[in-house]
């Protein structure tokens, strides 16, 4: 059975800094959320579609418990580029498994080569989800969320390569560790999970 993969929408990521901040604030509403996707999106089934997904990063969020309870902290870190680029990957990563899988997979592959292509992408993400036109429909949602938030550069069509992020708020580092065990609940938290090539990006 292949595994679901729920996203099929590229989010802009200063929409999804704003979704972050209205809900840190307690101002955030599912209205607030098509009026954000109406910024960027025409037609009301795309605008749907759009927020139903930034409801999902936000309201439905697997970290919002860390969230909530580090929201000052959250709102200091996304002043600086690093930080916010590791907090909004932690938040996709955590609403969306099949995310953290792309990240995951990407950085196995960056850690023994500088550039992966987007073959490469597609047939390892395929061994999983599954050969069918939801997944590059996925995989070109996600990408472009990962260059435009500082993970990822495309030097060409085609061709990524990895820009590597390093945390300079405890809570950045925090919300991406917890990222990686919301997909991992079985993982023994008091194990070094370092070297898993999901840190290769931080």
């Amino acid at each position: 059975m292949e595994n679901q993969i729920g996203i099929n929408q590229r989010i802009p990521m200063d929409i999804l800094e704003s979704a972050i901040k209205a809900n840190l604030n307690g101002t955030y509403t599912r209205d607030y959320a098509q009026e954000l996707a109406r910024t960027e999106y025409d037609g009301e089934n795309r605008i749907k579609k759009t927020a139903g997904i930034i409801n999902r990063l936000t309201l439905n969020n697997n970290l919002n418990g860390i969230i909530s309870e580090q929201k000052d902290a959250i709102l200091s870190a996304l002043n600086y580029s690093r930080d916010k680029a590791i907090i909004l990957v932690s938040i996709l990563n955590s609403a969306y498994p099949f995310a953290y899988n792309l990240t995951e997979t990407l950085g196995k592959y960056f850690h023994a080569q500088n550039q992966v292509t987007s073959e490469l992408i597609v047939q390892k993400m395929s061994s999983t989800y599954g050969s069918n036109r939801s997944l590059p429909n996925a995989l070109y949602s996600v990408l472009p969320m990962m260059i435009e938030v500082g993970f990822l550069k495309r030097p060409k069509p085609g061709i990524y390569e990895m820009k590597k992020n390093s945390a300079s708020s405890e809570i950045a580092a925090l919300l991406y560790m917890e990222s990686y065990f919301v997909n991992n609940p079985s993982v023994n938290r008091n194990v070094d999970v370092s070297d898993c090539a999901y840190f290769e990006f931080v």
